[in-house]
């Protein structure tokens, strides 16, 4: 499930976001926090302070990495159609699989990035905010997904609901606590994964860590939500 190799420019992209992450991280672990400035850690990584600005819109993003992303378009409107195979958490799988391929995958970064969040609680909140956002999100485009199967429509309140309640405010009720549910069982499982992945052999890709996480999840799901 690796993706193909990238070409030269997109490597040249991630050795320069990686080199400002590794500048960032180790001038907190050797001097603190307040020692991490955009002018030092450009300084470091040798790029300029515009360069830094155009991979991270702050010193504390620098630390804190990349956050994760849905994927947009076509992907996502595929997911909530039902798609690809109909079963709500593979789907769900392969939608976070693709946005796993968007994260930096440098197991080197793994060890100083949490020693820096234990010294500095602000940042650990930052980083649980950034992941309650992402859930968020996986949240709406599985109601999304939901509200379509039981013939609600895409969120806009047309069409008819097919579940057994006994009122459409009930329907959404229920639709949304089973969001919520989907998205935190996915998000377990890219936590799962993460955690797999950083302990595993180098030649380990993050992708298929994650999509072996929700087979494994499937072997322990006796049916579908959907």
């Amino acid at each position: 499930m690796t993706d193909a190799e990238p070409g030269l420019r997109e490597r040249k992209r991630r050795a320069t976001r990686l080199a400002i992450q590794q500048a960032a991280l180790r001038i907190a672990i050797e001097h603190g926090l307040q020692a991490v400035t955009v002018d030092e850690v450009s300084r470091r990584a040798d790029v300029s302070p515009r360069t830094f600005f155009n991979y991270f819109p702050s010193k504390e993003q620098a630390i804190l990495g990349d956050d994760p992303t849905l994927p947009q378009g076509e992907e996502v409107e595929a997911f909530v159609a039902g798609g690809p195979s109909g079963d709500l958490l593979p789907d769900l799988g392969v939608l976070l699989v693709r946005s796993a391929r968007e994260l930096i995958e440098e197991r080197g970064l793994i060890e100083e990035r949490q020693q820096v969040l234990r010294a500095n609680p602000e940042l650990f909140s930052q980083r649980m905010a950034s992941m309650k956002e992402f859930q968020s999100g996986i949240q709406v485009v599985v109601e999304r997904r939901l509200r379509r199967g039981a013939g609600l429509g895409d969120g806009d309140g047309d069409g008819t609901a097919d579940l057994d309640t006994d009122t459409d405010t009930d329907t959404d009720a229920v639709l949304r606590r089973r969001a919520r549910l989907a998205s935190l069982v996915g998000l377990a499982a890219l936590r799962h994964a993460w955690w797999e992945w950083s302990e595993s052999d180098a030649d380990v890709h993050l992708v298929d860590e994650l999509a072996r996480s929700f087979d494994d999840l499937g072997a322990l799901v006796s049916r579908s939500l959907v």
